[in-house]
């Protein structure tokens, strides 16, 4: 038996057991076996009773959560800091522009001051969502610097 008719007749099984040549298989190939015990696993779970209506929620679902992936930082800190540091460094270019000079000069201050007032919004969103994606490793590296200042006093 190879891996694909082993998947097939997995998906084709209507109770937990499996004969006895996809047992075999299972024991030679740890792929099908992960994820014959996977289904398996699985299959337990939707077979569970109904959570709403128990009181013993917190254990049913905490058996759940192996099943659920892990979530990933998809955003480096570095990659964060480059953007930062780029609008930062652009917003200091802008008032440089031929444009934004004549623009200033058509509209006056009025037009200075929203477009600050827009940038400066624009760079505490910027800076909010920052620190709260990296919230954990703030709070970590604040541990670690009061461990170590605690140990040198």
């Amino acid at each position: 038996m190879n891996c694909r008719s082993f998947r097939n007749q997995l998906d084709a099984l209507d109770n937990d057991d499996l004969p006895i040549e996809m047992l075999v298989h299972a024991r030679s190939c740890p792929e099908c076996a992960a994820e014959a015990a996977a289904l398996k696993a699985a299959l337990s779970l939707y077979r569970l009773p109904d959570l709403v209506g128990s009181p013993d929620v917190a254990p049913r679902v905490m058996a759940l959560l192996p099943f659920v992936p892990a979530p990933r930082r998809s955003v480096s800190m570095g990659n964060w800091l480059v953007t930062g540091f780029v609008i930062v460094f652009s917003m200091v270019l802008v008032p440089l522009l031929a444009e934004f000079r004549a623009l200033k000069a058509v509209y006056g201050n009025v037009f200075t001051v929203s477009l600050s007032m827009a940038l400066g919004l624009f760079v505490t969103l910027y800076a909010g969502a920052f620190i709260m994606s990296h919230l954990d490793e703030f709070t970590r590296r604040l541990k670690e610097r009061e461990a170590q200042h605690g140990r040198a006093a």
